[in-house]
């Protein structure tokens, strides 16, 4: 006899659910206080004095032995909840059945402990289940009660009659409690759902509105870096046009020149830009493989153009796997930013070591440094320590090095260098498993 729509959360073994546990308690602190009752009103009647004194104390002494060991061993918590369910129905009927003989038979007023014992089949079962077990225990009483003298017409009429009201009317009430509870508990699991939902809800709508403020952002800084090379090469342009032929072929060469750094450096911008957009996409893939290091880094000292005060140490690594192209942006960036940052006689050191797992590159200048609380923050799109200064960028490099170094399943940071300055960090794992990763799509970010 299961109780249904039970909790899905179950007791180790009983497979009761923590509402059906907290039933079973009640039950057993229930069956200690009318043990205590029918003790305090058996003694004070006279009990000791009756003949059959002896062994009603018996049953007395068995019944509050077995109260205290379903309320202190709690075995419901270790028997299988149908099995212990059963057991004990059973266990009351007969010590119910046995005081009523023993206290009288017929004649005995304690019947009406079936009516308590039905009252606890309603507290775990449903109506028809409570229904046949009053009609049971009706029947029971009226035959044991027939061997044992017989009842008045009046008792038989109106103590199984009585049985049968009470099954039914506390089984529907038990019924209706735990309907009840369980509309709360769906109307709470409702209530718990759509407060999660509105929190994603919320989240979202805040995350759309960081990324609404991040491309606006974007597009005033791409626009704002756009204008000084486009303006240098419309200017050479114009000049070349109007006054090509009037001017001086070294002043010619130097603004054609001058016009090339600029078109790199929009070249540049582009890439940055490009290569943000595919981050940010999550479409951006890694070639991983074998690269010779000391290859990789000289390639990214000559993007650079810091080959005259650059120290390299590669520690006798021969190798590491990482995406060639990606890698090399990185050092290329982490040097542009130091030589950037660097006074005009400072040198730059790279470092490179290793232990079991990882291999460390360090990036050292001799610059000023950066903030201890701006540490995090230089790794952000658009940010730059020197807002507002002369030195060229666009405030993505760190954003884009932070990214690549993290999609090789690395990690980046930045400390304050042994003797002043700033010192990049970053590592990569030793051995890099899966084809093509790509680039994991980062957050918004705060800007």
């Amino acid at each position: 006899m299961g109780r249904s729509g039970s909790s899905e959360t179950e007791a180790v073994r009983g497979g009761l659910s923590p509402e059906e546990l907290r039933t079973e308690r009640s039950v057993a602190l229930i069956r200690m206080a009318v043990v205590l009752v029918v003790a305090v009103v058996y003694l004070n009647s006279g009990g000791m004095a009756r003949l059959t004194g002896p062994l009603a104390m018996s049953i007395l002494a068995l019944a509050a032995l077995y109260s205290v060991w379903s309320l202190l061993a709690r075995p419901y918590e270790t028997v299988w909840a149908n099995r212990f369910r059963a057991a004990i129905f059973l266990a009351d009927t007969v010590l119910i059945t046995l005081w009523c003989l023993a206290t009288g038979g017929p004649d005995s007023e304690y019947w009406a402990l079936y009516l308590i014992a039905i009252i606890a089949v309603a507290m775990r079962f449903d109506v028809l289940e409570t229904l046949f077990s009053a009609l049971g225990l009706a029947i029971l009483y009226v035959l044991v009660m027939s061997v044992a003298g017989g009842l008045s017409r009046t008792a038989l009429m109106s103590r199984p009659a009585l049985m049968l009201i009470t099954g039914f009317a506390v089984g529907a009430l038990a019924k209706q409690r735990r309907t009840n509870q369980d509309q709360r508990e769906l109307l709470v699991q409702i209530a718990e759902e759509r407060s999660r939902a509105l929190a994603e809800e919320q989240a979202m709508v805040a995350r759309l509105r960081e990324v609404d403020i991040a491309k606006t952002e974007f597009v005033a800084v791409a626009a704002h870096e756009f204008r000084t090379p486009l303006a240098t090469i419309l200017g050479v342009i114009g000049t070349l046009r109007t006054h090509g032929d009037a001017l001086d072929p070294s002043i010619r060469e130097e603004l054609l020149e001058g016009a090339q750094v600029q078109a790199q450096r929009l070249a540049r911008l582009v890439e940055d830009l490009l290569t943000v957009s595919r981050i940010e996409d999550g479409a951006l893939r890694l070639d991983v493989r074998p690269v010779n290091l000391g290859e990789m880094v000289a390639e990214a000292v000559q993007a650079s153009a810091t080959a005259d005060f650059v120290r390299v140490e590669l520690n006798g690594i021969a190798e590491v796997h990482c995406d060639r192209d990606r890698m090399v942006r990185v050092v290329t960036n982490l040097l542009d930013n130091a030589r950037k940052y660097s006074p005009p006689d400072g040198h730059i050191f790279v470092t490179v070591t290793e232990d079991d797992r990882f291999v460390s590159f360090g990036v050292r200048d001799q610059g000023p440094g950066v903030p201890k609380d701006r540490r995090e923050e230089v790794f952000e799109r658009f940010r730059r320590l020197a807002e507002g200064s002369d030195r060229p960028g666009s405030g993505l490099g760190l954003y884009i090095t932070r990214c690549l170094v993290e999609a090789h399943g690395g990690s980046i940071r930045v400390e304050e260098a042994s003797g002043g300055g700033a010192q990049f960090l970053f590592t990569l794992p030793k051995a890099q498993t899966g084809d093509a990763p790509r680039a994991p799509r980062p957050s918004a970010t705060k800007v």
